[in-house]
């Protein structure tokens, strides 16, 4: 009886396991996550919204998922470990001159947004709506974004000391004027291609960098 029992909970459909199945409906609602979370905002997509959205019915969603705000956290987390491993990736593949680094790591992460605005609301307007938990979140991920600038100018010249505190101030800095560039320019209040922003943004971050060198004081 009890092989009968496993059976029966791993009985196949379609050809395809349960587990699968699982996994398929939690990738949907994923999917339908982004897209209504990043159209219409947090509170305008409810958990009916979302599951037809994912071609669910409703009582699948809490198959995976608690409440939309748990959702929200995977799709976030989902949105920003791409962007992250763009910037990455294309940051390690530039050359190591000049502010080639700095200049693919801010255009990359410009690009992505520009090419998918769904990415801003959900990573950089949506949070607070969400609650605390969430933009507890966000922070988490500018943090995390800000620890690859430094790790980066370190590497950039390591031969030049530079106390932890400044590069960590510079990294912090540059993450949060991207944030309000990206916001500003979504909210239609910077009238530039996303190309020119990357070429502004690099140059004045190039500028700062350039004087956390040559400051002897912050040394």
């Amino acid at each position: 009886m009890a092989d009968d029992g496993r059976v029966r909970r791993d009985r196949r459909y379609g050809g395809v396991a349960a587990p699968e199945r699982t996994a398929l409906r939690r990738a949907a609602l994923l999917r339908s996550g982004r897209e209504l979370f990043g159209a219409h905002g947090f509170r305008g997509a409810g958990v009916k919204d979302l599951c037809a959205g994912a071609g669910v019915t409703d009582r699948y969603f809490y198959e995976s998922f608690r409440n939309t705000g748990e959702l929200f956290a995977a799709v976030f987390d989902e949105v920003v470990d791409e962007l992250f491993s763009a910037v990455a990736r294309n940051v390690a593949g530039s050359a190591p001159t000049g502010t080639n680094k700095l200049h693919a790591g801010i255009a990359t992460f410009l690009d992505l947004l520009g090419e998918d605005p769904r990415m801003v609301r959900i990573v950089f307007i949506e949070p607070p709506a969400v609650g605390f938990e969430a933009e507890e979140q966000m922070g988490r991920a500018l943090a995390r974004f800000a620890g690859l600038v430094a790790e980066t100018v370190v590497r950039a010249r390591p031969d030049d000391v530079v106390p932890e505190v400044m590069t960590q101030i510079f990294a912090l800095s540059l993450v949060g004027m991207i944030e309000r560039v990206v916001i500003e320019k979504i909210s239609g209040r910077i009238d530039l291609p996303m190309a020119d922003l990357a070429d502004r943004c690099t140059t004045l971050a190039a500028g700062t960098l350039r004087g956390l060198y040559d400051d002897r004081s912050a040394r």
